[in-house]
């Protein structure tokens, strides 16, 4: 028998334990000093520190917590695995605040991406953005977003109605989203202008040049030119004022110098696949709606 199989029977069966924490001044749960005091700080200093009680009865009455949530968290103690979902993820990260036990925050949220839509993982992303104690959940959830090769825009469903992400996590998505076969640098471009097509709407303003540029412009400095189709650069990003001129400019520029010493060498240098932009997809189009059937963001 493995210790990690021993240690699951030993959760299980109670058997020796010499602690108990009651939940809520209701039900009981034993367990093992030995492996509490081992995994946690701070159950170290309740079990052993001077305040400790000599009967090792210890109350637990914090109202984010149920006794199911409590029984969950230490068999991750014993086991070092737990239940994950989406109704439990933010206890969890609270156990591991809490208890000073990071390894729950790492299993925890690692386990809980991989089972999400690209829509929940960028819902997931923005509780990351207000919980920057716990580990990187934004950068794990853009990690698994990049994998994704259905379409999906940068939105998720609240109740009944579809949110765009805030401002914070588009900086993180054009900043820090793995590029891939899937996502590719337009498609990073083109998810954001389609974001920033949105913003517009919400606001109440035309989609014109001048507004796309104003909502856009934290986040071109993150976008990776020379990554990026030379037709897309020409025509979308150019007519519509995306990216500064300077900017593209020198991008140009360098791409002929690279396509003239290439094409002296006898072959032509090659871009990303480029789609040329649908006529419906026109950011200044007051018929423009960056839901419509005949736009596919990806």
């Amino acid at each position: 028998m493995s210790i990690a199989s021993a240690f699951e029977i030993l959760f299980d069966s109670k058997e020796d334990a010499d602690c108990t924490f009651i939940i809520h001044n209701s039900k009981e749960l034993p367990t093992h000093q030995l492996i509490l005091v081992h995994q946690s700080p701070v159950f170290k200093a309740m079990i052993k520190g001077p305040m400790a009680p000599k009967n090792q009865r210890h109350e637990i009455t914090d109202p984010q917590v149920t006794f199911d949530d409590f029984n969950n968290f230490l068999k991750f103690l014993y086991t070092e695995k737990c239940d994950v979902n989406v109704e439990n993820i933010e206890v969890l990260l609270h156990f591991s605040d809490m208890y000073d036990v990071s390894s729950l925050a790492e299993f925890s949220v690692n386990t809980l991406v991989k089972t999400l839509s690209a829509n929940d993982l960028l819902q997931f992303a923005e509780f990351g953005i207000l919980n920057v104690k716990n580990c990187d959940i934004v950068l794990k959830c853009l990690t698994e977003i990049s994998k994704v090769q259905k379409p999906f825009s940068l939105q998720y469903q609240k109740e009944n109605e579809k949110i765009w992400i805030s401002p914070e996590l588009v900086l993180e998505f054009a900043k820090r989203c793995p590029r891939t076969h899937y996502i590719t640098e337009n498609k990073i471009f083109e998810k954001v202008l389609e974001w920033a097509n949105g913003q517009c709407e919400k606001r109440n303003i035309v989609a014109k040049a001048k507004n796309l540029k104003e909502i856009m412009a934290p986040f071109v400095s993150y976008f990776k030119l020379k990554n990026m189709d030379i037709g897309y650069l020409t025509s979308t990003v150019y007519e519509y004022e995306l990216i500064p001129e300077k900017r593209l400019l020198k991008y140009f520029r360098d791409y002929i110098k690279i396509y003239n010493i290439s094409a002296s060498l006898g072959y032509c240098p090659t871009s990303p696949p480029y789609a040329p932009a649908s006529p419906t997809y026109a950011p200044c189009s007051p018929t423009y709606s960056p839901m419509s059937p005949s736009f596919s963001p990806c």
